[in-house]
This record gives structure tokens, sequence and C-alpha cells, in this order.
């Protein structure tokens, strides 16, 4: 028999959340050098809108991974942030680079062409490049939060992030809270903040989507079925296990 856990005080509990954060802050910016190194390298040029939002790839994985952290923290309760991370990016990175890619490129045409608008004659259309950047991003932190959490093909996660963004305006609108709080920390005081506050804006982003993703394993993901049982059509799909086996 398991024994009960102990009841932990206020400092063990702020002491802990200090070194899960800080840890999941570090494996984050480790994972987003290579995008960190090409921003920095990068030179203007006719495509360097569109290069610096393709160089944003090994964003994704790393986003994943430290949301599958964050739900493996809080779920399981156990202090091994930097085990959780590495875990996630091994379950997360294919499939978030396969929902997030077209994303990019979508985001990426609309900032080019808000880059040269003005020259070749379409500043008329810059409400609507601004529309479909900012739908993008709404997609791609759905999608990210969706693969995190669920096996889904491909497919069906643009779906349900279609399908999720429509019958949860609540949590799309934390979603749109979080990117302008992304923005104004930008715009206000500067890209370095990011690297601080990294999981900070992770995790507000993992528990915006917690009704999101109870919704979705509701709905959409089958129970297990035991030894003795059989399944006539299968499950729509499998959590992510939060750990191994």
């Amino acid at each position: 028999m398991t024994p009960p856990r102990r009841p932990r005080g206020l400092f063990t509990e702020l002491t802990e959340g200090v070194y899960w954060f800080l840890v999941i802050d570090v494996m984050l910016v480790l994972a987003a050098a290579p995008t960190l190194l090409g921003w920095t390298l990068l030179a203007p040029g006719l495509l360097s809108s569109l290069v610096f939002v393709i160089a944003a790839l090994p964003l994704l994985p790393a986003i994943a991974a430290a949301l599958y952290a964050c739900s493996a923290w809080r779920e399981d309760h156990e202090l091994i942030p930097a085990r959780q991370f590495l875990r996630g990016y091994r379950l997360n990175a294919l499939d978030s680079l396969r929902v997030g890619a077209p994303v990019l490129l979508v985001l990426g045409l609309a900032a080019l062409n808000l880059t040269y608008a003005d020259a070749v004659g379409t500043s008329m259309l810059n409400i609507v490049f601004l529309v479909v950047g900012a739908a993008s991003l709404l997609v791609l932190a759905r999608a990210l939060s969706i693969v995190s959490r669920f096996s889904f093909r491909v497919r069906d996660v643009f779906r349900l992030t279609a399908f999720t963004l429509l019958v949860k305006p609540l949590s799309t609108l934390a979603l749109v809270s979080l990117g302008v709080l992304t923005l104004g920390i930008i715009l206000l005081i500067g890209e370095f903040l990011l690297l601080v506050t990294a999981s900070l804006l992770v995790f507000a982003l993992w528990a915006s989507e917690r009704k999101v993703a109870e919704m979705l394993t509701d709905q959409f993901v089958s129970p297990p079925v035991s030894s003795a049982e059989s399944s006539p059509q299968g499950s729509a799909a499998d959590a992510r296990p939060l750990e191994e086996s």
C-alpha cells in the first residue's frame, strides 16, 4: 500500500515552483538556441521577414515539450522538470513540426506581404494580412496545446483546433489576451525579457488551455479497453503518457 503523501508547507511549494520554472526556462532557451542564433545573424533583405518567421521552427517542439512538462508537473506532482521536458520533446517533436510548419509558412507569407505591401501596391490589403497573421498565431497556439496532450492525426488536429476556437470562446479570448501580453512585453520592455519569462508564459498558456483539453478528453478520447473487451471502432486518439511504462 502506498503511504499517503505528507502535507507540504507554503515555503516548500514556493521553492519547488521557483525551481521548476527556472529549469524549464533554461531548457526552453537551450531548445530555442538555433532560432535565437538565426535571428541574431539574419540580415535585412527581400525575404528577411519570411526567413525570420521560418527560423522559429525549433520553437515548436520546445513549446510543446514545455506544455507537456506542465501537465506532468501539475498532474503527477513529480519535481523532475528536465526529464519531463526531454520526454515531452521526444514525444511531441515530430507532431509539433508537422502541425506547426504549415502554419508558420502562412504566417511568414502574411508578414512578407505586410513588409512590402506599399512597394507592390497592396497596402489596402494590410488589414487582411493582419487578420491572417493573428489567426495563424491562434491556430498555432491551440494546435501545439493539443499536440502536447494528445496523439491525433495531423488533419484531426487542425479540425479540432478550428472547432475548439469556435466553441470555446473564453479559452480563445484567453489566447488573445496572452498574445497581447507577449506583444506588450516585446514592445514596451524588449525581447530579452521573453527569455526570462518564457516558462511563465508557457505555463499561462497551459492553464488557459485546460478547459479545452478536458473537453477533448471527454468527447474525443476513448477510455482504455481491458484485455477481455474489444472496441469495434477503436479510440479516436490517445492521451500523451505522462510516465514511462
